[in-house]
């Protein structure tokens, strides 16, 4: 055996993620807070075709028009904002598409999952601005502001509710292509933003698999947390 020394150096050398487990979600704009993942119960049987349902939460959860549950194996999509109560709420749905037994359960977030989302790439640039003193530019530079921009590429389709209203967004004119957006990178670091959806473009992978591109442009604030802190914090991005 070798006679090696027995002290081991320290290794200093930082950790490296993955790029590839950075998360999109979907917030809407009108949320005043992010809902974690919350467990909804059925109270009451409901038939195919029904309209309304009986909902109960551990505590109040606001669930806005349009949102996509699913109970067991079916899908209801509520056509009208509710605030749920642990005494049970009746909500207005599209027609069941089956009938649902008393007392199953779906999770709900107010945060959705942007699905396959082959690219997601929010990049940050400086509003700089430079002066000319005496026919050059000199070294001073002032930074007025941060912009964002951003693509969105996924191999969801429109049969997928957050695609669907990704390209519904992207299909609307101001103010009714705005959307909340939160990046979640896998150190730690997370970005919200309030953007513009850009028109849906189609695409194809060499092998043929379809692909809808949406840009995503900063429209109102930026914030950024750092989720390894104690008690992580939105910061505004150009407020300091």
């Amino acid at each position: 055996m070798p006679d090696l020394p027995t002290a081991l150096p320290a290794d200093k050398t930082p950790n490296v993620y993955s790029g590839t487990k950075l998360m999109t979600y979907l917030l809407a704009v009108g949320a005043t807070s992010i809902i974690p993942a919350t467990t909804l119960t059925n109270t009451a049987a409901v038939a195919a075709n029904a309209t309304t349902m009986t909902i109960s939460a551990p505590s109040n959860v606001d669930l806005p028009s349009g949102t996509v549950l699913t109970f067991g194996t079916t899908q209801v999509t509520t056509t009208a904002a509710a605030t749920v109560t642990n005494a049970g709420t009746a909500v207005a749905i599209q027609a069941a598409p089956a009938a649902i037994a008393i007392n199953t359960t779906a999770t709900y977030t107010n945060l959705l999952e942007v699905p396959i989302a082959e690219e997601s790439n929010p990049t940050l640039a400086d509003q700089e601005e430079t002066i000319n003193v005496h026919g050059r530019i000199t070294p001073i530079r002032v930074v007025n502001g941060k912009d964002m921009t951003a693509s969105i590429k996924t191999l969801g389709g429109i049969d997928d509710p957050v695609v669907k209203r990704l390209i519904t967004k992207g299909m609307s004119i101001s103010p009714n292509n705005r959307e909340r957006i939160v990046w979640v990178y896998p150190d730690g670091f997370a970005l919200l933003a309030t953007v513009n959806i850009g028109a849906p473009t189609r695409q194809a992978a060499p092998a043929g698999s379809q692909r809808v591109m949406v840009s995503a442009n900063l429209s109102g604030g930026l914030y950024w947390a750092n989720l390894n802190d104690t008690t992580p914090e939105w910061k505004p991005v150009n407020g300091n």
